[in-house]
């Protein structure tokens, strides 16, 4: 890493970075141009991390993800301009993870719906939601297993 002033290791500090973040970005291999996808997304604070991702039954994400299930991926948040007296004193603060993961399809009815609780949690105050059996029944789970992970973040001094 280029920058390691700005390098974040503290797992904790990276899932709390993840929670904050409403958006997850996933390249999938479609040579010879990655496919890039924002996604919605459910966290479990697992081992290096797992993502939860969900989709309807068909569609080009599904079908390059049944090919190759390994992804990279991108979070960010917290960003704002810092001004400068000249163009090139400006900059930016932000918090960022990256990194790499594997992709399963999710059968299992159970962590189905865990990971839709999750997602909504994602988005949601709300604790306890229920699940149309129509809607679950055409929701498509994917879980993304982190294999590696690295996180920066550069922020306004505390005053």
């Amino acid at each position: 890493m280029r920058r390691s002033d700005r390098q974040v290791v503290d797992q904790t500090k990276i899932f709390s970075i993840i929670q904050k973040c409403d958006c997850c970005r996933l390249a999938i291999k479609n040579d010879p141009i990655p496919y890039l996808i924002p996604l919605n997304f459910g966290f479990l604070p697992e081992g290096n991390g797992i993502f939860y991702f969900h989709s309807a039954k068909e569609g080009t994400k599904l079908d390059l993800l049944r090919k190759n299930p390994e992804v990279s991926f991108e979070l960010d948040t917290s960003h704002a301009v810092k001004k400068g007296r000249f163009a090139c004193e400006y900059s930016f603060y932000y918090q960022s993870v990256i990194g790499t993961g594997k992709v399963q399809f999710v059968e299992e009815p159970a962590e189905k719906e865990k990971a839709l609780s999750l997602l909504m949690k994602q988005y949601s105050t709300e604790q306890n939601f229920s699940f149309s059996p129509a809607s679950f029944a055409r929701t498509v789970i994917l879980k993304m297993t982190v294999e590696s992970i690295s996180c920066k973040e550069y922020l306004p001094p505390q005053s």
